[in-house]
């Protein structure tokens, strides 16, 4: 029993978790921004023809995945990037169309939740920041 104790406090470690998930969402976001960065004309002509969206939100968007995916890793500003990012997926699953069916935006989903998560709890203590002792989000 006492090991089980002993494990089970070693794993509640709430700022560990955080980073894991910060992490997880940070890199997934960076990946699909640097995507869009690296594909813009065939992005831009696919968002101007479906959604008849300027072509400068194609790089706004890019930017914003890229930069929100490293300040999610980095756990700067976790709070702030988790509502832009939760926004974007929000409206991302209504624009591609709802009635496709759940499969159709489990990624979208997924991220939009984590990314409110990540917004209501904060960046936890293990943070780029708090090394430096620039800001005191928690």
């Amino acid at each position: 029993m006492n090991t089980f104790n002993e494990l089970s406090r070693f794993f509640y470690r709430r700022s560990l978790g955080l980073l894991l998930i910060r992490i997880g969402t940070g890199a997934v976001f960076f990946a699909h921004g640097l995507m869009k960065w690296q594909n813009l004309s065939k992005i831009e002509n696919a968002f101007a023809h479906s959604f008849g969206f300027p072509v400068w939100l194609t790089i706004f968007l890019a930017i914003i995945e890229m930069l929100g995916g490293l300040m999610f890793i980095f756990g700067i500003g976790t709070r702030v990037v988790g509502v832009v990012l939760g926004i974007e997926m929000f409206v991302a699953i209504f624009l591609t169309g709802v009635s496709r069916g759940w499969s159709a935006h489990e990624l979208e989903f997924l991220l939009m939740v984590l990314s409110f998560g990540l917004a209501l709890a904060g960046s936890g203590r293990v943070r780029l920041v708090h090394m430096f002792e620039l800001d005191h989000e928690s």
